[in-house]
């Protein structure tokens, strides 16, 4: 691949990252002089239409997302033999997975300064009504600013979700209504119940990538992806360290970690705001009834007959049903996933 012409403009030099679906390589911009990085699908990948799709709404998502703190993706073609490439901002740094591995949990105001930052980038992507939907320390890039201090670059919106109208909308095809994507461990509840999301998924999700920032581990972990999907929505979160879940910060990831979406934070301003130590009040409930207006209690009637026992199956607890319609959206991809295998998709 080296010395190969992509687009008329773009110079492979060398392969610099490879993952699942494609090869990453440093490439020179023949137009600008400047050095970009090339993902390139690997050829089963360029055949499937959902991973070239995913691609193309990645860059179509990141030419609207420009912020300091978003991977810049400057376009997605195909070359002349089929290949698909995307074409991307070259960063000099590591993804915070790797910085994890090396160097075990971080120190809190390194933590703290990251996530300002991932929260910056979620405030732009949230006001366009784009959510990231898996936030994870490998979609997290560390650069260095003049002052050797951690620049973060959020990157892969490959299968962001995009919400509201305009011509966003256009990208999400990939999206299938009540489809479970993501990564297991930091999924939302509600993501893993497949339900329509909302910001505070996003702020569920870098909850737990704090989370494992400060303690090295994530709150939820099984071999069984579908037990942890069921620990999101069943489990307590294991508290942190008393000197850590005192501090704002830890106190910041706490709410952050709630199973209900409206007892998180409202907006990734808030989220910043609570790490910085500042008061952040609570969502009003509307739906909730205050107790100083239930009905009066009814004085006692006559004393009923009395009936005979009802032997009709007690209702489902929340978490059962939680636990239901995980193991039924599960199943659907497993199906699907073979159909698709059988008949060559894959």
């Amino acid at each position: 691949m080296q010395g190969t012409m992509l687009g008329g403009r773009y110079r492979i030099e060398r392969e610099i990252g490879r993952g699942s679906f494609g090869i990453v390589y440093l490439a020179d911009d023949l137009q600008t002089g400047e050095l970009r990085a090339i993902k390139v699908l690997l050829p089963w990948a360029a055949n499937n239409e959902s991973l070239r799709h995913r691609l193309r709404r990645e860059a179509k998502l990141a030419s609207h997302l420009i912020g300091p703190h978003i991977v810049r993706i400057y376009e997605c073609d195909a070359a002349a033999d089929g290949s698909v490439y995307l074409v991307m901002e070259y960063l000099q740094g590591r993804e915070l997975d790797l910085e994890l591995r090396d160097y075990g949990p971080l120190a809190p105001e390194r933590v703290s300064a990251i996530a300002t930052q991932v929260l910056e980038a979620l405030t732009e992507a949230h006001t366009l009504g784009v959510i990231h939907r898996d936030l994870k320390p490998n979609n997290i890039y560390l650069c260095s600013d003049r002052e050797a201090r951690d620049f973060v670059k959020v990157f892969d919106f490959g299968i962001a979700k995009v919400s509201g109208s305009g011509s966003l909308m256009e990208t999400a095809k990939l999206t299938l209504q009540g489809g479970v994507m993501g990564t297991p461990v930091y999924m939302s509840p509600e993501q893993c119940r497949g339900e329509t999301l909302t910001p505070a998924s996003d702020f569920y999700s870098l909850g737990i990538v704090l989370y494992e920032l400060l303690t090295g581990s994530v709150p939820f972990e099984d071999a069984n992806p579908v037990q942890v999907l069921l620990m999101h929505n069943t489990r307590p979160v294991p508290p942190l360290p008393n000197a850590l879940a005192a501090t704002p910060l830890g106190r910041a990831i706490a709410r952050a970690l709630e199973k209900d979406p409206l007892d998180r934070f409202a907006t990734a301003a808030d989220f910043s705001a609570a790490i910085a130590g500042r008061d952040v009040p609570r969502q009003m409930r509307s739906e909730v009834t205050p107790v100083n207006s239930l009905p009066p209690r009814l004085p006692p009637g006559p004393k009923a007959e009395p009936v005979e026992e009802s032997h009709e199956p007690a209702s489902l607890s929340p978490a059962v049903i939680a636990a239901i319609v995980i193991a039924g959206l599960l199943l659907i991809a497993a199906i699907g996933l073979a159909l698709a295998r059988q008949f060559g998709a894959f």
